[in-house]
């Protein structure tokens, strides 16, 4: 299939919805970096098995994190790291600020990424913070009891969870913290690298990585560093899909089974590189900067 967006666009992120639809983030190779800008694209699997793509809008900010939201309405969500966000989908368009009474990432520091656990969506970023989204355009800042000293230089860069009162907050300085629904609790961590990603996987465990083939596991109290090569480069992104756990890095994907990576045979049509995943409904997505694969029933395509 050639690429229809990426020779003149740049693949930023994307959140599969459905096995037949699915969002993406991308930036204009026109434009210079240092403008901030998104376009907002869906893509419709049609029942003839051709792929359609419609062209949602454009920001005037960086989309740095993207989602599916579940409540109120099923839809797209996007983040600026200043807490703009965009929501499509469930015939709604809207735009909002991430904020709440006494907390406001324009004052407190950028956002990082945002999540969907359970039925609630989830935004972190700098200065520990927390915010879950409770209804149309209403934040609630979770973060009031963890917020760092003066001075101090702390932050959030994932957070994912097995349901809404179990959930991980990793980032600098390799923090690990835990919410029960009540209250947070800091966990042992076995490094002290930034952590900027984690996901709370299938088989129970939670995975969280970093930078220079950087991965930790465990759950609770316990953790380990998993032995993985430096070499393998800065972990991009995990997903567990089909009972398999995904590790995106730029120099390729692949299966991690115990501490051993195992490069996923594409076959001649292989990505460039991949920097994101997101599996829902039986569908991953493997996206690159100019290439998106897709995995359904052990079989691979190429989307972009």
């Amino acid at each position: 299939m050639s690429k229809r967006h990426t020779p003149d666009m740049t693949l930023v992120t994307g959140a599969v919805r459905y096995r037949d639809l699915a969002y993406v983030a991308m930036t204009d190779d026109n434009i210079e970096a240092r403008i901030g800008h998104t376009h907002l694209y869906d893509w419709d699997l049609q029942q003839d098995g051709d792929d359609k793509w419609g062209y949602i809008g454009a920001t005037y900010w960086a989309t740095v994190s993207m989602a599916i939201s579940r409540h109120p309405l099923q839809q797209m969500i996007a983040i600026s790291p200043d807490g703009e966000a965009k929501l499509f989908g469930t015939q709604d368009d809207r735009e909002e600020r991430i904020h709440a009474p006494g907390s406001d990432p324009a004052e407190r520091g950028h956002l990082r990424a945002v999540r969907t656990i359970g039925e609630r969506t989830f935004a972190v970023g700098m200065h520990r913070q927390v915010y879950r989204r409770d209804a149309v355009d209403q934040w609630t800042c979770l973060d009031e009891a963890i917020r760092p000293a003066v001075g101090e230089v702390k932050g959030f860069e994932a957070i994912d969870g097995f349901d809404e009162a179990d959930l991980y907050a990793v980032g600098w300085d390799g923090e690990i913290w835990h919410f029960d629904g009540r209250q947070w609790t800091q966990r042992p961590s076995p490094t002290a690298h930034v952590l900027t990603g984690v996901l709370c996987a299938g088989d129970g465990q939670v995975y969280a990585w970093g930078r220079r083939g950087l991965v930790v596991a465990g759950r609770g109290e316990d953790w380990r560093v998993l032995p993985l090569d430096p070499l393998v480069g800065d972990i991009g992104d995990m997903a567990w899909h089909a009972g398999t756990l995904y590790v995106a890095t730029r120099t390729g994907l692949s299966t991690l089974d115990g501490g051993t990576l195992s490069p996923v045979a594409f076959g001649a049509d292989a990505p460039d590189t991949v920097g994101t995943l997101s599996t829902a409904d039986g569908m991953l997505w493997a996206i690159g900067p100019k290439d998106i694969m897709a995995l359904e029933d052990g079989t691979w395509r190429r989307i972009e």
